[in-house]
C-alpha cells in the first residue's frame, strides 16, 4: 500500500509536495524517484501518483489517477470545546479527526485557562493532517481559533452556525439523550466546557439560544473525554446506534 501524503492541490497532472510534507517524504519515508504515493488534498480528492523528481524542499509528482471520495460521515458535526492543556489538546484534535468531526472551534469561556493563538492553531493543523493520513480520511477537519461563548451563541442566533445545539453539563440527575430522543437533523453543534464547567450564566445563555443539556451518567468527564464521548454518540446516533 502506498504511503499517504498531503498535497494542497491535485488539479494538475503534475503536482508539488512542499514544506514539512516534502521533508517527511524525503527524510522520514526516504522515498525516491519512481516510488508511488497516495496523495490527498484535504477537500475530498485522492490521487495515485509517482515521484518524478525532487529538490531540497520540494517533491514533484506525476498524477496517474484521481478520484473524489465521500466525507467520513453524513452528519456535519461541529465541536465547540474549551481547549485542554498541551498534549491533551493534541490528543483531542487527533481523535476528533479520526471519528469524523467536521469542524472544531476552540472555545473561550469564563473558566477557560488555555488560550492558543493563531500560530497554535496552525500547529494543530499538522495534527489533523497526520490523523487523516493514519485513518485514511480525505477531508481535513476544519479548525477555528479561540472564539468566545457569546460570539458562538450570537453566530447560532444569526444562522452562521447551524444545527441541533447540545451542551455537555453535569447535573444532579445526569441523563444522556438516546437515539429515539434525537431529531433527524444532520447538522449538529456540541458545546464542551472547560475544567470546572460552564458557569450558571453561561448555561442559561446557551439554553436561551436553544441548547439541550446532555450529561454522562454517574461521573464528570474531562474536556477531551467529553468531546470524544459525546461526538461519538452524536455521530453514531445518525446510524441508529446508541450507547447503553
Amino acid at each position: 500500500m502506498s504511503h499517504r501524503v498531503f498535497c494542497e492541490s491535485l488539479q494538475s497532472d503534475n503536482v508539488v509536495i512542499e514544506d514539512t510534507e516534502a521533508h517527511h517524504v524525503l527524510h522520514v519515508l526516504r522515498l525516491k524517484i519512481g516510488d508511488c504515493v497516495s496523495l490527498f488534498d484535504g477537500c475530498g480528492t485522492e490521487a495515485d501518483a509517482t515521484i518524478a523528481r525532487s529538490s531540497r524542499r520540494e517533491v514533484f509528482c506525476t498524477v496517474n489517477s484521481r478520484r473524489q471520495t465521500a466525507k467520513t460521515s453524513s452528519v456535519r458535526l461541529t465541536v465547540i470545546a474549551a481547549p485542554p492543556k498541551s498534549d491533551r489538546l493534541r490528543w483531542m484534535v487527533e481523535k476528533l479527526t479520526e471519528i469524523g468531526v467536521e469542524r472544531l472551534i476552540l472555545l473561550q469561556s469564563e473558566r477557560t485557562v488555555v488560550t492558543p493563538g493563531e500560530s497554535r492553531v496552525d500547529k494543530l493543523r499538522s495534527i489533523v493532517i497526520g490523523a487523516c493520513k493514519q485513518c485514511r480520511r480525505n477531508d481535513l477537519m476544519l479548525l477555528s481559533p479561540l472564539q468566545s461563548l457569546a460570539s458562538v451563541l450570537e453566530d447560532v442566533g444569526a444562522g452562521r452556525l447551524v444545527g441541533d445545539l447540545r451542551l455537555a453539563h453535569p447535573s444532579p440527575s445526569p441523563s444522556l439523550r438516546r437515539s429515539s430522543e434525537m431529531d433527524s437533523t444532520t447538522e449538529r453543534l456540541l458545546l464542551i466546557g472547560p475544567e470546572g464547567g460552564f458557569t450558571d450564566d453561561e448555561v442559561q445563555a446557551a439554553i436561551n439560544a436553544g441548547a439541550t443539556l446532555i450529561a454522562w451518567p454517574g461521573t464528570i468527564l474531562r474536556i477531551e473525554t467529553a468531546a470524544i464521548v459525546f461526538a461519538s454518540q452524536s455521530l453514531a446516533d445518525h446510524h441508529g446506534s446508541a450507547i447503553s
